[in-house]
């Protein structure tokens, strides 16, 4: 557990927690969405960040605890403002848009991969072997 607001910022995910809840209020589900880190490591630096006074929870009596939303306080907008000027907001939500383009891209690849034309030229890309590794192990999953 952060001790302090500089062990929180330096904590995996912490930055993150943060930067996502300076435009608005979110609840964990849409955070956890975003981050991609574990859902308990999540609950952790939530907590940290409770405890520290960077963020507040908003409880409805009506929901559950799965409708809670989290927003920032005085105190963690202070820290985000400093990391706009160090300009780490806009690179962090950067980071996060890339992030998405390669998930994005590694489905394509998965969908391109499936394809027996795919299979078959990854196949005939080696003479020696053409579809199977050092162990005899089919790499491609085309068998002619």
């Amino acid at each position: 557990m952060a001790d302090t607001v500089r062990e929180f910022c330096n904590s995996r995910g912490g930055l993150g927690v943060l930067i996502l809840l300076y435009s608005d209020a979110q609840r964990f589900t849409d955070l956890a969405d975003v981050l991609h880190i574990s859902d308990s490591t999540l609950t952790y630096r939530l907590a940290e960040a409770r405890d520290l006074g960077l963020v507040t929870p908003e409880i409805d009596e009506q929901e559950t605890s799965v409708g809670d939303r989290y927003r920032l306080s005085e105190r963690g907008a202070l820290i985000v403002k400093k990391l706009e000027q160090f300009g780490v907001v806009h690179a962090y939500r950067t980071m996060l848009d890339m992030h998405q383009q390669v998930e994005d891209g590694r489905s394509d690849l998965d969908e391109w991969l499936e394809g027996e034309e795919t299979k078959k030229k990854l196949a005939r890309c080696s003479e020696e072997d053409p579809y199977v590794d050092q162990f005899g192990q089919d790499v491609t999953g085309y068998s002619e």
